[in-house]
């Protein structure tokens, strides 16, 4: 193959690889998402698990690895029937998701060019909690969250 076949099948192969904006706006809201695991949640869970063991609880935070869609963190305690056991008494997780405005009813109306939405749910055993944007979820709101409703499970 000649030198200038090769060069623009590599020049045409790497243009058609980007994809349509749709698919463009897609990856780049799932490197926010991404991000936002990375640098806001599990920074906010590992200062959770600290102080929680410093309380005698055993903690584990579990990300999604390759995909970091979502990442939780789950408290437990000893079994009352089993002292060698441990149970699960409390799960928080957050979950990341993107999607287009109007999508969800009318697909056929969406617009490729559009950006997606990126939101972050909060989601315990019990169902989704709330739904925020990523923007708007900082590290003091999810430990806030997490303590407001880890009081409740515990009081109930």
């Amino acid at each position: 193959m000649s030198e200038l076949k090769r060069k623009l099948n590599k020049i045409l192969k790497s243009e058609d690889e980007k994809g349509t904006p749709s698919d463009v706006y897609l990856k780049f809201a799932r490197m926010n998402i991404r991000e936002f695991i990375k640098n806001v949640v599990l920074p906010s869970y590992h200062e959770l698990k600290t102080e929680l063991e410093e309380h005698g609880k055993d903690v584990v935070i579990d990300v999604d690895e390759p995909n970091m869609n979502y990442a939780s963190i789950t408290v437990y305690t000893p079994s009352q029937t089993n002292p060698d056991e441990e149970v699960e008494e409390f799960c928080f997780r957050i979950r990341g998701k993107t999607y287009q405005k109007m999508q969800f009813a009318f697909p056929q109306h969406a617009e490729e060019d559009q950006p997606r939405d990126q939101r972050a749910e909060i989601v315990l055993r019990t169902g989704t909690l709330k739904e925020y944007d990523i923007e708007e979820l900082t590290k003091k709101e999810i430990i806030d969250r997490f303590l407001g409703e880890y009081e409740k499970w515990i009081k109930y």
